[in-house]
């Protein structure tokens, strides 16, 4: 794939170059022009990508793209098993309409200092559209879907609600070693008739802690099964670390040091955003306030348009520890695409006895986490270095399927979102 460049500087040396990698089925940007993509549900950058099967909601998908000519992007639509396989369905069985779609909603950006192009896909649309429920990914790309051509992927619901869903967080865990140190899921499904064949093998439920993917609970069977109700009662239960409160820091006008910045200073083509020094919190003491569960949210002064007036940083973290050993420090959040890789993976300074990094992030609100990512494991842990209170708020969200032997494919038929309080 070949791109015309001008923004050469930022793509080299603001921007890291990312290798294009095999294409998968999660969250990731595949090309390093693309930037702060979102997908969301009903104009509201903080709900999940959620469609109900056969109605009227819409997704919307917006990024930025900082590379100097306007690209004819085309998407199309992947079904998926309920742990994120592509699905054996032909595209044929799942689409209605065509088998791609064009993005051609697109604005320049104006009056900032580094220059992008915004575009913007509203979806479902007549043309192509799913007709199964279950787990999707969009993927967008350039002329065709080869892998080398694919510029990001990002996952969305389509779902049936026909299963009634009850959880949630106790006080006391099965496991009382657990006390006040994890939260545990109670749970429960109420199923309709139809569902009855084969309960056992063919409910499967996920479960994610806030937008987290890497230590999400796939493929949960029941553990007992009575008319019309499936339980799911684990000897230790289902749980999560409780971990802590996301950091956060707010960058919606650069005329402003909000707190947690410590400078910011205009250059030619960007900002050069300073964060304050940040430390570990784990044996502190629990501090609660209003957050996003670690998402992020595009937004600048009341008098911007944040889509095409919203500048960008090249935002500095700098975290004072000593140095991990046998594993690595990573910022976890939706400003990273939820993902423990190379971009956001941070780098030890033995000099000043710090991590650091740098992200290069439009105008807006940000919430996040340092986590640890042993050698070998896909898991992070953000206990070590937040600290771990079972007064979190953190959010869990519930997906259950039923596969059926009818086209072989995983429906997606209920959804649940709770507070652990």
């Amino acid at each position: 794939m070949f791109k015309i460049i001008y923004l050469s500087f930022l793509v080299s040396v603001i921007f890291p170059f990312v290798a294009h990698a095999q294409v998968t089925n999660e969250d990731r940007i595949y090309d390093n022009n693309i930037v702060s993509v979102l997908l969301y549900a009903n104009g509201n950058q903080l709900k999940d990508p959620v469609i109900k099967l056969g109605s009227a909601d819409k997704l919307t998908l917006s990024f930025d793209d900082l590379s100097n000519r306007q690209e004819n992007y085309k998407y199309t639509f992947i079904h998926c098993t309920s742990d994120w396989k592509t699905s054996d369905l032909n595209p044929m069985d799942y689409l209605s309409g065509y088998m791609e779609g064009d993005i051609n909603n697109y604005q320049f950006s104006f009056n900032t200092l580094t220059p992008y192009i915004h575009y913007q896909l509203n979806f479902p649309q007549a043309q192509i559209r799913p007709i199964l429920s279950g787990n999707y990914i969009i993927k967008v790309y350039l002329i065709n879907d080869g892998d080398t051509n694919v510029m990001f992927t990002r996952r969305f619901f389509v779902m049936e609600p026909l299963v009634k869903i009850a959880a949630k967080v106790p006080y006391y865990p099965k496991n009382l070693n657990y006390f006040k140190k994890k939260q545990q899921i109670d749970l429960t499904c109420y199923t309709p008739d139809i569902f009855n064949a084969e309960p056992e093998q063919r409910f499967k439920i996920n479960i994610r802690q806030n937008d987290r993917w890497d230590n999400a609970y796939f493929n949960l069977h029941p553990t007992s099964v009575t008319p019309n109700q499936l339980q799911y009662n684990y000897p230790d239960g289902i749980v999560f670390n409780s971990g802590n409160e996301p950091r956060y820091f707010d960058m919606k006008d650069f005329w402003y040091r909000s707190e947690y910045i410590q400078s910011i200073t205009q250059l030619t083509n960007y900002y050069r955003v300073l964060l304050h020094t940040g430390y570990p919190r784990v044996g502190g003491q629990y501090e609660t306030y209003k957050n996003n569960h670690g998402k992020m949210f595009i937004a600048a002064r009341s008098n911007q348009n944040p889509q095409i007036e919203g500048d960008y940083a090249k935002v500095y973290f700098y975290l004072k520890m000593p140095e991990v050993k046998n594993a690595g420090v990573y910022i976890l959040g939706q400003l990273t695409d939820w993902q423990l890789n190379s971009e956001s993976k941070m780098h030890y300074n033995a000099q000043a006895h710090q991590y650091e990094t740098t992200l290069f992030l439009k105008q807006g609100y940000y919430e996040y986490w340092y986590a640890e990512l042993p050698e070998g494991s896909k898991k992070g842990n953000i206990t070590p270095i937040e600290g771990s209170f079972w007064e979190t708020q953190n959010t869990y969200t519930i997906y259950v399927y039923y596969h059926t032997r009818v086209l072989q494919y995983d429906r997606l038929v209920g959804i649940q979102k709770i507070n652990a309080h």
